[in-house]
């Protein structure tokens, strides 16, 4: 006689492998994401490390480079085009692991798979692109910035990469001011997939409480 599985049997067989599936997938996605992370520090401790040596030859960080740009289509890395010619501090640029992100609500209103590098001369301006210059060069201190796994930039107002940190607008001290910028520091604790930047700063770190808790998570 011929033995086959009996319904029963196989409902039991979906059954185990949908639980494990619902074990295993989000356990891949969690590494993923983990893999990212990691990926968007390196790149920024190899970008930072270019920053220092670029400065070391001119006496200034590079101009900025906002991920609103799109380099690839416009032929235009901003600052980023100074860490590669005329000397070579870095081979390539790196893009962004996490891809295109979202700064408004606007239509179009989006950050290309590449990192955010602000730069400019702490408590006076921006340092702009080449062909805008800002008031803030030559530059002393610069921010390197993913804007991470939620995909959506969460600077606002005076700790927007337009310009922080070479504001004067900000107020360092100010709690509130302190509590904007903790949020704004991706934190895995709350979960892979949260809000707030990845990034790096570097340079001439300003006084206030405000720096502080900047430059200790941006390191």
């Amino acid at each position: 006689m011929r033995s086959a599985f009996t319904l029963i049997e196989l409902l039991i067989v979906v059954a185990i492998i949908a639980i494990l599936a619902l074990i295993a997938v989000p356990n891949f996605l969690e590494a993923q994401t983990r893999a990212r992370v990691s990926r968007v520090k390196t790149d920024l401790r190899t970008l930072a490390v270019a920053e220092e040596a670029y400065r070391v030859d001119w006496n200034s960080y590079t101009h900025y480079n906002p991920g609103s740009d799109c380099p690839w289509l416009s032929g235009r890395w901003a600052g980023f085009a100074e860490l590669t010619t005329p000397v070579a501090y870095v081979t390539s640029i790196p893009r962004d692991p996490f891809g295109i992100s979202r700064y408004g609500t606007s239509a179009g209103s989006l950050h290309h798979a590449v990192y955010e590098m602000g730069c400019g001369a702490a408590g006076i301006g921006p340092a702009g692109r080449q062909w805008d210059q800002g008031p803030g060069m030559p530059s002393d201190v610069f921010m390197l910035e993913s804007d991470g796994p939620d995909h959506d930039d969460d600077t606002n107002g005076n700790l927007s990469t337009g310009n922080f940190p070479w504001a004067t607008t900000i107020q360092p001290n100010n709690p509130g001011t302190v509590a904007e910028a903790l949020a704004m520091i991706y934190d895995p604790t709350n979960g892979t997939v949260s809000s707030g930047e990845i990034f790096k700063m570097g340079g001439q770190k300003p006084g206030g409480a405000v720096f502080d808790v900047v430059w200790a998570g941006g390191q």
